[in-house]
């Protein structure tokens, strides 16, 4: 009984001690005056454990779903590029303002897919990170789960080309379908393989990995297809596609094999076989399972008898089976050149 009296005022005094410290406004909130380090360790402990607890029990889907990591680039670029950074990008204006500061997810490699899933959906309290969750379904914070997988590979022009938005081939502007791809040069005469002039500027000197050659021969795939295309040639064309593959075209989607052939196979071909190209940029990467190969290029061509010249963009992601590399997603826009 001693002990308790003690114990009770020396609990009233503390409540009373922080209600004053609150009241009184002797926390500084501002984010130009930093936490101390005792406080921001505890804090960043709190963060992470509390993240950790409510993600464990998440499935993770499959993130190589090539639908998914083009999609996700897009809304990366779009959503969160300001403040979480993109590729040859030091620091933002907004970024070097905040505290704490947001991570640089160009150099967090791998990240656990469940937490990242779990802070994109519910955001974190007094970080500005929003909890996107309110305005976009599970589906599409997965395809940025799965863009941020690959974040950190990328270079400042593969990062451009994949996370170019399409929405130019619905707003009346662009061109869609095979009036906005690119060819591997004349592809009527003879293909052309990524290894004879694209690893270079994907990789600089460096020696070539294992992942480079798995691009490389990717990249094979995507020009065979091209050239069978160019040549009219129709059974080799779908040789090269995944029966269940997705190609966006013309702000329409085909979800199979069998619809690319029935509806825009023949078109693509006819226009294809006419046009000219001339490349401007082609990236890829990728592993033994997946790669992605995009381009951008400048087109000189016909579109409904009329001449066009526009600045297309192409990006193909591939699988790779027991066949070889079968392209599984397929995405083609363009803009005019201005």
């Amino acid at each position: 009984m001693k002990l308790i009296k003690p114990l009770l005022g020396f609990a009233t005094l503390g409540i009373t001690g922080a209600a004053l410290f609150v009241y009184l406004g002797a926390f500084n909130v501002a984010a130009d005056e930093h936490h101390s380090k005792p406080v921001f360790k505890v804090l960043e402990t709190v963060r992470e454990r509390s993240i950790a607890t409510r993600a464990q029990d998440i499935k993770v889907p499959p993130l190589d779903d090539p639908a998914l990591i083009t999609s996700g680039g897009a809304d990366y670029n779009e959503m969160c590029a300001g403040c979480h950074l993109k590729p040859g990008m030091e620091d933002s204006e907004l970024r070097s303002a905040m505290y704490p500061q947001p991570p640089d997810l160009t150099k967090v490699k791998r990240a656990d897919p469940a937490q990242t899933f779990w802070i994109i959906k519910h955001g974190i309290k007094m970080s500005a990170m929003p909890a996107w969750g309110k305005t976009h379904d599970d589906q599409r914070m997965w395809a940025m789960v799965a863009f941020l997988q690959q974040l950190p590979r990328l270079t400042p022009a593969q990062y451009q080309i994949l996370t170019a938005r399409s929405e130019e081939d619905t707003d009346g502007h662009g061109h869609g379908g095979m009036e906005g791809m690119d060819t591997p040069g004349d592809a009527r005469d003879e293909g052309h393989s990524m290894s004879e002039s694209s690893s270079a500027r994907m990789h600089g000197d460096t020696e070539q990995t294992a992942a480079d050659t798995d691009t490389d021969t990717a990249s094979a795939a995507v020009d065979s297809f091209l050239k069978a295309l160019a040549t009219g040639n129709e059974k080799e064309a779908e040789k090269w596609l995944a029966p269940d593959v997705l190609i966006y075209e013309a702000g329409h989607a085909e979800t199979s094999r069998a619809e690319y052939t029935a509806q825009h196979l023949k078109g693509d071909i006819a226009f294809l076989s006419k046009a000219k190209m001339e490349r401007l940029e082609r990236a890829g990467n990728g592993g033994a399972d997946i790669a992605w190969v995009a381009s951008r290029s400048r087109i000189h061509g016909q579109s409904a008898g009329k001449p066009i010249d526009v600045l297309s963009t192409e990006t193909m992601v591939l699988k790779h089976t027991s066949g070889g590399w079968r392209i599984q997603h397929i995405q083609w826009s363009s803009a005019d050149e201005e």
